[in-house]
């Protein structure tokens, strides 16, 4: 049976289409797969597992009914890094740490969001830090709901602004002192899977005299969405179309 791959899908109330398209995913994968990971940035933005919208509600659902057939894991992307305990349990599914290690036929792989790969964009490192500091969150996380998506509906202003600049589109990609210093703390790896760049490929890296292939997961967006499968055969990604 294969394991699944997916990432950066930005799910809200706003995208009714690929909202679609992900229940439909499901549906069709639901007994039919071994594990599904979802390796961050599932919504446009989570502001505490107090969200009441419907969308929240839906995924929870859907994301439950598969997970009756088969183990769905989660790793906090950098919209979604303060989903928590509460709302997996709600969706059935287990949050993984930042960086986590699994073995699938032979290969041992490093999975991870990925924006702590792209260490030339200093500016977002640094506030990358701050916001997930535990002290800083708590706060924020007593703020009332509506508050904090004001807050967060700031931050995503300030980045699509951002993104506009061809310079910081250029350093949202993982470099190569990232990758290394993933593969510095778990050298035992043979395959990196990560998502965050929005830059579907495979790369391969010659690190501590070893080949690492590096596959990057593709990005949900204008009804288009899509997953890497690994089974015995090996890795191949798959496109999805509303």
């Amino acid at each position: 049976m294969q394991t699944l791959f997916i990432a950066d899908l930005h799910l809200s109330d706003h995208t009714p289409s690929l909202n679609a398209l992900f229940a439909r995913f499901l549906r069709e994968q639901t007994g039919k797969v071994a594990a599904l990971y979802i390796l961050g940035d599932l919504f446009e933005a989570w502001t505490g597992d107090d969200d009441d919208s419907q969308t929240a509600q839906q995924v929870a659902e859907q994301i439950r009914d598969f997970a009756q057939f088969a183990p769905v894991y989660f790793i906090a992307g950098n919209r979604d890094f303060v989903l928590g305990k509460q709302y997996a349990s709600r969706a059935n599914m287990q949050i993984l740490p930042e960086q986590s290690m699994i073995s699938l036929h032979g290969k041992r792989i490093l999975l991870t969001h990925g924006d702590e790969l792209c260490t030339d964009d200093v500016q977002y490192l640094r506030y990358r830090k701050i916001i997930r500091n535990p002290l800083l969150l708590k706060i924020l996380l007593c703020l009332p709901f509506r508050k904090r998506k004001q807050i967060a509906e700031q931050i995503r202003s300030k980045s699509r602004q951002r993104k506009l600049n061809e310079q910081n589109y250029a350093i949202s990609d993982a470099t190569a002192s990232g990758i290394q210093a993933a593969c510095e703390h778990n050298r035992a790896l043979d395959v990196l899977i990560h998502g965050h760049t929005h830059r579907q490929n495979i790369h391969y890296h010659q690190i501590f005299g070893r080949e690492i292939a590096r596959y990057v997961l593709p990005d949900w967006y204008d009804d288009v969405g899509g997953y890497l499968a690994v089974d015995e055969q090996g890795f191949a990604f798959h496109t999805l179309l509303s």
